[in-house]
């Protein structure tokens, strides 16, 4: 029974239908189709390494060979993109919208904000905000604001105290 089962083992590795490097080109066409369909560089060092692994095929590389060089440079790629690749693409700057702009501005209360139903209306620099409060109490209509934050499409507010602008203006900051 052993014997029947490495003779038909040894059928399947060496049929005339099958080949490493179609093996190879077929997992190749497998991570393209699948990067191309994501975009997001999840499959792009096994198809890399897939087609290093057909190369050696091709040059007649023994079977544990071609796999050792695809486990091989699926690690290497994958490494290389989360030490050098990933850290850059997320430290590209992303670009302010006319939102922004509001951060840090005073703002005043159209409609109550209340933390518990998480809506309100204020109107700052001539606009109109859905705004919400991360504090506690309910902040009412005609009340001056401060913008502190965007989430989504809130402008996230706290009241605004007038003395804090006061101190700023009789405590300027040193350049020391």
């Amino acid at each position: 029974m052993l014997f029947d089962i490495c003779l038909s083992a040894k059928i399947v590795v060496t049929a005339t239908w099958f080949s490493w490097p179609v093996f190879w080109g077929i997992v190749l066409l497998a991570m393209v189709v699948l990067e191309v369909s994501t975009l997001n560089l999840v499959s792009i060092w096994f198809a890399l390494a897939a087609l290093v692994s057909l190369i050696a095929a091709l040059l007649g590389a023994s079977l544990p060979i071609q796999f050792v060089l695809f486990v091989f440079c699926s690690a290497v790629g994958f490494l290389i993109f989360t030490l050098f690749i990933r850290p850059k693409i997320q430290k590209m700057r992303t670009i302010p919208t006319n939102a922004d702009r509001i951060i840090g501005e005073i703002g005043q209360v159209i409609e109550d904000i209340s933390p518990l139903e998480d809506k309100g209306l204020i109107k700052v620099k001539g606009q109109m905000w859905s705004a919400r409060t991360d504090l506690p109490n309910l902040i009412e209509k005609d009340t001056l604001v401060r913008v502190i934050d965007i989430r989504g499409v809130k402008a996230v507010v706290v009241p605004y105290d007038s003395t804090e602008q006061a101190e700023a203006i009789e405590t300027p900051e040193s350049d020391a």
